[in-house]
């Protein structure tokens, strides 16, 4: 019995269309429409790639797929894309099979971003965040730790300092499930799970996170490229589409 295949790209796009990250596919019947290959017609026109200047490229879209990189990785060693880009699975394992980095953010040359204040709180009487900050005092993360002993204190004391706007907020904890609904129910707190470092960028462009739920378990390291890659591009908003109900 044959399986049947399933078009990543085109399930990407048409999911972030309907949770309004991307404009709605234009109509296709129009004459003159190029489709791409997945038989959809491009909501709006993508940004041109830029030539790489020495190994890098720089992409402008926020939906980057394998067409986006496709006869132009030849000589890259870096692709720069935009802070709440989407970049499709499909992209990533091509950018790994070459081995070319992803970064989000500016392109080299660039004034450098300006430093992300954290709260980490640790959460648990055996919980110690102190060797978690040093390993992000190389990063470009004010962090102030924090620890409780109890989840809803701890969620509540991050609502609190993420009031000012200009704040993220990360809670390690081995409750993610529990410390995600208590984050969530506070006004104004768009909490996200960080599985992995691949995801959690787009998790967190999707609704404008700007809390980030972790566990411990993946181990110290994996825990700081999560939130490395959770804060890179700052403080979000949300985004218009979810703005009346997660404001």
């Amino acid at each position: 019995m044959a399986v049947p295949t399933i078009d990543i790209e085109r399930v990407v796009r048409e999911v972030l269309a309907e949770m309004g990250y991307l404009p709605s596919q234009a109509p296709a019947a129009k004459e003159g429409v190029q489709h791409d290959a997945g038989g959809v017609a491009p909501a709006v026109a993508q940004a041109a790639p830029a030539a790489p200047v020495d190994g890098q490229l720089v992409i402008g879209s926020r939906l980057v797929t394998v067409a986006d990189l496709a006869e132009r990785l030849q000589g890259v060693r870096s692709v720069v894309v935009p802070p709440q880009a989407v970049v499709t699975p499909s992209a990533r394992e091509l950018l790994r099979s070459r081995n070319v980095s992803l970064a989000y953010g500016q392109a080299q040359g660039a004034s450098p971003a300006h430093r992300v204040r954290l709260v980490l709180m640790a959460t648990g009487s055996k919980s110690d965040p102190a060797a978690l900050v040093r390993l992000l005092a190389g990063e470009q993360v004010e962090v102030r730790p924090e620890q409780s002993d109890c989840l809803i204190a701890a969620t509540d004391r991050l609502a609190e300092a993420l009031g000012d706007g200009n704040t993220l907020g990360a809670l390690v904890t081995t409750y993610t499930a529990a410390g995600l609904c208590l984050a969530n129910r506070h006004p104004g707190v768009r909490a996200v799970l960080g599985h992995d470092a691949a995801s959690v960028g787009a998790d967190a462009a999707s609704v404008g996170a700007n809390l980030l739920v972790v566990s411990p378990a993946p181990g110290l390291f994996r825990m700081k490229r999560i939130i490395v890659e959770f804060c890179r591009e700052g403080p979000r908003r949300c985004p218009e589409v979810f703005r009346k109900r997660l404001g």
